[in-house]
């Protein structure tokens, strides 16, 4: 991958000082596979120092300052002077708002959410990436995407004019589900599984709905949801605290989440977005059938081997669960055998590779 020093490599990685989220695993995988023997790294102003604590709080605040008011002016650019001796790699398309962008560069697309679903998210955030999108089409770079969904739902906004348009599925953190298995405290008999933040986009509330409409409690069957709380958490408490049979047990250590992955029935996430898929995919890999909104990422990271529900349809997503529950224990070892070699195939090596050849064809 070495490359002449008017070509260098730079990871425009500002997404590391906001996110933490799982795009923030796969920027770091990425800065740690190419930086700093092939590549360098940028964290907004900060130049080649990744800020921690405090301090990177506060950068994430004066960050968010200057994009909402400068958006894509040419006022002040990041690292203008030296940019006709870098390919730069943009860990999210937000970014490309405060730097150069030219046809040469690389775009990770996550999803076109605030475009594609504009109500799950609030104004500010929709303006910022229809203006990071805007220029995006203006420049045409090479663009990646993690899922083919969110490739196809971007090429349905913006066409195919640009340098490439190409897709490289993300992985499964393998290290997430190495270790002891820890017991949910209270927690006996079977259950189904909910992971993710509590977030309007994750659609709890209507895989509630089916829980409770479906009359599962009665059958002796509880329902957990665990994760962090996002956005929309309020209304996804009061609803959840409405309905007997629920436990929330909020965030759980690693060693309590392969427990519960082990033992439920099935994992449930009717999600309105997601840009790949990763929830579904870590079920794949403890064998866990995952069900899951129809004809998303989440169906194309388990490559079909889940069962699929319209996202508004409580009926339809407690018809999936009472069937999984339905199942025979041949058939739950077929699908979990299944689920398993989908996940396998998901892995960090791939995916690293998939990225070492487009950087070595740019």
């Amino acid at each position: 991958m070495a490359a002449p020093a008017a070509e260098r490599l730079l990871f425009e990685n500002s997404l590391s000082i906001l996110n933490r989220t799982g795009a923030w695993h796969i920027a770091r995988d990425l800065c740690q596979e190419f930086v700093p023997e092939h590549a360098q790294v940028r964290y907004w102003r900060l130049g080649s120092n990744a800020p921690e604590g405090l301090v990177r709080k506060i950068a994430a605040r004066l960050m968010m300052m200057e994009i909402n008011w400068l958006k894509d002016s040419r006022r002040c650019l990041i690292g203008s002077k030296a940019s006709g001796k870098s390919t730069r790699v943009f860990l999210d398309p937000l970014f490309v708002l405060r730097s150069e962008l030219t046809e040469r560069d690389i775009v990770l697309c996550h999803d076109v959410g605030p475009l594609t679903h504009s109500d799950l998210y609030d104004t500010s955030t929709v303006e910022n990436y229809r203006v990071a999108y805007d220029k995006i089409c203006r420049h045409r770079p090479g663009v990646v995407f993690v899922s083919d969904w969110s490739k196809n739902n971007f090429i349905a906004i913006h066409g195919l004019n640009f340098r490439f348009l190409t897709t490289i599925p993300l992985y499964v953190r393998a290290g997430l589900f190495e270790g002891p298995l820890k017991a949910l405290p209270g927690l006996d008999g079977a259950f189904f599984l909910t992971v993710g933040a509590f977030e309007t986009r994750k659609n709890q509330i209507a895989a509630l709905e089916a829980y409770r409409d479906g009359r599962f409690y009665q059958q002796g069957i509880k329902y957990v949801l665990c994760g962090s709380r996002g956005e929309g958490r309020d209304r996804i408490i009061e609803v959840a605290k409405s309905v007997p049979g629920i436990v929330m047990p909020g965030y759980v250590p690693d060693c309590q989440l392969r427990w519960l992955y082990t033992h439920a029935e099935a994992f449930v996430l009717p999600s309105l977005l997601e840009g790949f898929g990763m929830p579904a995919l870590e079920a794949a890999y403890m064998g866990l059938l995952p069900i899951v909104t129809e004809q998303s990422a989440l169906v194309e990271a388990v490559e079909d081997v889940c069962l699929q529900v319209p996202a508004r349809d409580a009926a339809a997503i407690a018809a999936a669960m009472r069937h999984a529950l339905t199942r025979t224990s041949a058939e739950k070892a077929e699908t979990s055998d299944r689920l398993r070699e989908v996940a396998a195939r998901a892995s960090k090596e791939r995916f690293l590779q998939r990225w070492r050849d487009l950087l070595m064809e740019r």
